[in-house]
């Protein structure tokens, strides 16, 4: 079973009914704020005494409300104080809630002929999702869970939840791949994925943002917001241009370091090293690549990293690596990324599919994104 979600932005056909819309989303957002006080303190998460604490209270302080949207408030102020339960968070005051955004389900949506009829604080209002060729062909072969309501400055989206059934394929071998800062990635199969594009870009990103946070001013900062945002949406493009390329390949597993930015931390300049590594996301990587695996029929494996770059894949010895040479005990000379990934590789205990490991012999792919 594999999740899918798309988000699309919903097209009304007045201004005054998507208001009518903000507005419901609105006073959900008091609503949820207003039972979170209430609840705050209580023994036990329990939807039972949320309800009977908050729900004639509610009705009368917001009378426009209707009994759907405290009744949907509540759930979801029960579902943050589990959340914050479960990660052991310490509350010194109630969750308040800041965006505009809930999931909506049967009772305050119907969705007929591709028309969302939404309900809001007074009468249903229709609105028509703007669908792109993915989220096309998703509405057309499957069924969407409890959508996401949200809205986004002026605009109004909304976010399908898919669930694919995937037919499981037999495992076949495996392929290692070997994670970099320069180099972004490099399988066994004797790839490696460069693009000097992409890391002038965010050393460009990273000198102006230093630049606007040592002024400090208020137009300092609103710059500063954008250009985080575009760093954020660059790393998310490329992130899925080198998941997508990554899974070109007939193994039906994937190996990966379980790499987190604690194990990476340098002895001799940590600090200087961490902020490297913050520069490649590593988890969402993770993350893109291990559901993209899920629609191939494909899986993802994390293995223990240590030791990986100065293991000789052929003998199982320690080698010495210098730079992007790996000297091994047998006098041959590898890549160093692709004999890691191999090594990554063998320890998944499935055949292993490698060539090209000798030093001047990888296939160099670059640039990543077109």
């Amino acid at each position: 079973m594999a999740t899918l979600t798309y988000t699309t932005k919903l097209k009304f056909n007045s201004i005054e009914d998507k208001n009518k819309v903000i507005r419901f989303l609105s006073l959900e957002r008091e609503v949820f704020n207003y039972c979170s006080i209430r609840f705050f303190g209580s023994a036990k998460n329990s939807i039972v005494d949320l309800h009977r604490l908050c729900y004639r209270d509610a009705r009368h302080e917001f009378p426009g409300a209707k009994s759907q949207l405290i009744i949907k408030a509540e759930n979801n102020c029960l579902s943050a104080y589990k959340s914050i339960k479960s990660n052991k968070h310490q509350l010194t005051s109630p969750p308040v809630k800041k965006r505009l955004g809930t999931h909506i389900d049967k009772r305050l949506y119907r969705f007929v002929d591709g028309v969302f009829y939404l309900t809001t604080l007074e009468k249903r209002v229709s609105a028509t999702p703007i669908l792109y060729p993915k989220l096309q062909d998703c509405l057309e072969k499957y069924s969407f869970c409890d959508p996401l309501l949200s809205c986004n400055g002026k605009d109004v989206y909304i976010s399908l939840v898919f669930k694919i059934e995937i037919p499981e394929q037999k495992v076949n071998y495996a392929i290692g791949v070997d994670l970099g800062i320069r180099r972004f990635a490099a399988t066994s199969e004797g790839k490696i994925y460069i693009d000097k594009q992409f890391n002038a870009r965010k050393r460009k990103l990273r000198y102006l943002k230093r630049c606007l946070q040592s002024k400090g001013t208020k137009s300092a900062k609103r710059h500063l917001k954008k250009l985080s945002r575009k760093e954020r949406n660059i790393n998310k493009n490329f992130t899925h241009h080198l998941a997508n390329k990554i899974l070109e390949t007939k193994a039906t597993v994937i190996a990966i370091e379980d790499l987190s930015i604690k194990k990476l931390k340098s002895k001799k300049h940590p600090k200087q090293n961490k902020n490297r590594i913050s520069q490649v996301a590593f988890s969402e990587l993770r993350r893109v690549l291990t559901y993209k695996a899920e629609l191939a029929s494909k899986r993802v494996v994390c293995v223990n990293p240590s030791y990986t770059s100065q293991t000789d894949c052929v003998t199982g010895k320690l080698g010495t690596r210098q730079g992007c040479r790996f000297y091994g005990s047998n006098g041959l000379i590898y890549d160093a990324d692709v004999n890691a990934s191999v090594v990554i590789a063998q320890r998944t205990k499935l055949p292993v599919s490698y060539k090209n490991i000798l030093d001047g012999q990888a296939t160099v792919s670059t640039p990543i994104v077109p």
